[in-house]
């Protein structure tokens, strides 16, 4: 039988241990904890990642002038 829970605690679906509500990751085991199931990249535009992408080839070029 389930034991009930605080409203302010919720599972690790990792290893079971009771988390408070709005932690990142549990405290046991490491494990994050997404609260909408999506990663922040997933709702980039194709031009926000070709942006992206060319910062960073221009972060590296102007690392490797120096």
């Amino acid at each position: 039988m389930a034991t009930p829970q605080h409203p302010a605690t919720k599972t690790c679906p990792n290893c079971g241990a009771t988390v408070p509500a709005g932690a990142p990751m549990c405290p046991e085991c490491g494990e994050p904890l997404q609260t909408n199931g999506t990663p922040w990249y997933s709702n980039l535009t194709p031009t926000e990642v070709f942006l992206m992408i060319l910062g960073s080839i221009m972060l590296a070029i102007g690392l490797v002038a120096v």
